[in-house]
């Protein structure tokens, strides 16, 4: 199926700390991109500005904070596949609830080091392209 989708990047500017075995490393910062594959309801016009204030609302609950203090991440390690595999669900659900179709999720550290989520279920969405 071909699916059409405007790509948005958003930063993520977090402190964290990881669990490696038994032992909690450092507290360091992150300033993650988060680019985004987002598909438009069929034939409506979609502003831009729409898509991205849903998004930068649903990230500033960790902007510019220690992620560990926050839940979920309080009890779950907050690596960068973690927090990429939830806020992909999170942004997925919201937009989905507004007509959209979110078809992938990059977080970097780095720009040579990136994690990537794709997975929807076309049942999940009532539109094609």
């Amino acid at each position: 199926m071909l699916y059409k989708q405007y790509k948005y990047k958003f930063y993520l500017n977090i402190n964290h700390s990881i669990m490696m075995g038994e032992s909690r490393g450092e507290i360091h910062s992150h300033t993650w991109e988060i680019a985004t594959g987002i598909s438009p309801k069929q034939g409506e016009f979609t502003r831009f500005s729409d898509i991205e204030r849903r998004i930068n609302a649903l990230l500033d609950q960790f902007q510019d904070k220690y992620i560990n203090e926050i839940p979920p991440f309080n009890v779950m390690n907050p690596t960068i596949e973690n927090v990429c595999d939830y806020l992909f669900e999170m942004v997925r659900e919201d937009l989905m609830h507004n007509g959209w179709l979110l078809l992938t999720m990059e977080m970097s550290e780095t720009p040579s080091r990136v994690y990537r989520v794709t997975g929807f279920s076309d049942d999940d969405y009532t539109f094609r392209i």
